[in-house]
């Protein structure tokens, strides 16, 4: 059974760059909700819903912009149960929590905060809309690949090491 709600969208949550989305439209089911193309979320979001007793956090966001009905699927997961199973995701949060001059980049960068700043700034870029819409395609089912949240942080060194020498 389809249930809609207005829902509260928070990135950033609990840091001091908090960016709160309010009464955004949403069409809840147990296992995936559905909201308009254009609202902004993305993964590890939190999503307040009404009355429910802890906030829940985005776990995988679905564009469907190539054929009708245009939406994002979106699957929820409670807050408690998503860092109990992805205690790993729960240390990358707090790295970004962090100011940039206190994070020791040997122990807090990750390849999935790398692809999230190519993200943003892709997302930023004036290219055409199909083009951009395929490139961010792309780098979100990299980034959301369990493989990807897997590499160490000898990866990440690599990686900066092949761009800066």
């Amino acid at each position: 059974m389809m249930k809609s709600n207005l829902v509260k969208i928070i990135r950033n949550y609990q840091s001091d760059n908090e960016e709160i989305q309010e009464d955004v439209k949403v069409r809840i089911q147990s296992d995936v909700s559905f909201f308009d193309i254009d609202v902004d979320i993305k993964r590890l979001d939190y999503v307040i819903i009404p009355n429910s007793a802890e906030p829940y956090v985005v776990a995988k966001v679905r564009v469907y912009d190539g054929r009708p009905p245009f939406h994002k699927e979106v699957i929820l997961i409670k807050e408690s149960e998503f860092y109990d199973t992805n205690k790993n995701l729960q240390q990358q949060t707090d790295a970004k929590k962090l100011n940039i001059n206190e994070i020791n980049t040997e122990n807090k960068f990750t390849v999935t905060m790398y692809l999230d700043t190519l993200e943003e700034a892709i997302d930023k870029m004036d290219i055409p809309k199909r083009h951009k819409n395929n490139l961010l395609k792309k780098i979100r089912e990299l980034r959301d690949d369990p493989y990807i949240e897997t590499l160490n942080t000898t990866a990440v060194i690599d990686i900066k090491q092949i761009f800066i020498g």
